[in-house]
């Protein structure tokens, strides 16, 4: 492989995926009130993080990789040519930092891409332009794989509440609808790179329900590669992955936790559709 990609964690890349393809993720950072910075599924796993961030005075804040995380990175794999994947900019300073590693890497062919979604939506990108570069594929070619994988890509999620996305402040629109939608459970999906309200419904049956209906309505009859991502509600997440299953032309199923990064903005109980439109 003579192209090697980066992704952040925030991008959820799957570890078998990681694996085969061989792609390098660079954690982000999460931050505690007392002081501590840890590294995203280095220094604190998933489940630490969700029973912190129930237990808290004080919510965690995040952080994206440095410049010098990604140019570490960059350095370690023997690769000249480098594209670094980076969760939405309108959401991040993440690819930000990936275009400032050109500068510290003038050794490397470095190319900066931004997905303009998070989690799966980002990494069924990041997958489609890794098996490309793994049948030798050039950098161009490979970049327009990933844009068209990112336009045959759905993003479609439930939250629990506003609380954490209106603590962020990373949705100003959503955050200051927050005293209205407290009843309900929210639908939230991607749109150019931020998270915009897509529904508002009143319990957590017919939010599955709704997500579910939106998803197949897009999709229609194609075939897809899919993936559940839940926080910290794994065993509510294999339930709905079987419905997803009966109701989607689904290919493959990935069921896939979300880390501390996004898990800080959406929090514990979100649930979420990443489907990618392939062809047959």
């Amino acid at each position: 492989m003579s192209i090697r990609i980066l992704a952040d964690s925030s991008c959820n890349v799957p570890e078998s995926y990681q694996k085969n393809l061989g792609i390098i993720i660079v954690p982000a950072w999460v931050n505690f009130a007392d002081g501590t910075s840890l590294r995203n599924g280095v220094d604190i796993t998933d489940a630490e993080f969700y029973r912190r961030l129930e237990s808290e005075k004080h919510l965690p804040t995040t952080s994206q990789p440095t410049p010098q995380d990604f140019a570490d990175a960059v350095n370690a794999v023997p690769e000249d040519e480098i594209i670094i994947a980076a969760v939405s900019s309108k959401l991040s300073g993440t690819y930000s930092s990936a275009v400032q590693t050109v500068a510290l890497c003038p050794h490397k062919k470095i190319h900066p891409y931004d997905t303009l979604s998070a989690s799966m939506g980002s990494a069924w990108q990041i997958i489609a332009g890794a098996e490309l570069a793994q049948q030798g594929a050039d950098a161009d070619a490979i970049l327009a794989e990933m844009q068209r994988a990112g336009a045959a890509t759905r993003i479609i999620l439930v939250i629990d509440t506003l609380k954490y996305l209106a603590a962020s402040g990373r949705a100003p629109v959503l955050s200051a609808m927050v005293g209205s939608l407290l009843s309900i459970k929210p639908l939230l999906e991607f749109v150019d790179g931020v998270l915009e309200l897509a529904g508002r419904v009143r319990s957590r049956k017919r939010s599955k329900r709704e997500l579910l209906n939106r998803m197949a309505d897009w999709a229609q009859d194609r075939p897809l590669r899919v993936a559940v991502i839940n926080a910290n509600v794994p065993h509510e997440a294999e339930l709905f992955a079987e419905d997803v299953q009966q109701r989607l032309n689904v290919k493959e199923l990935q069921i896939v936790e979300l880390g501390p990064v996004l898990g800080s903005l959406a929090g514990p109980g979100t649930l979420a559709i990443a489907a990618y439109a392939v062809s047959d």
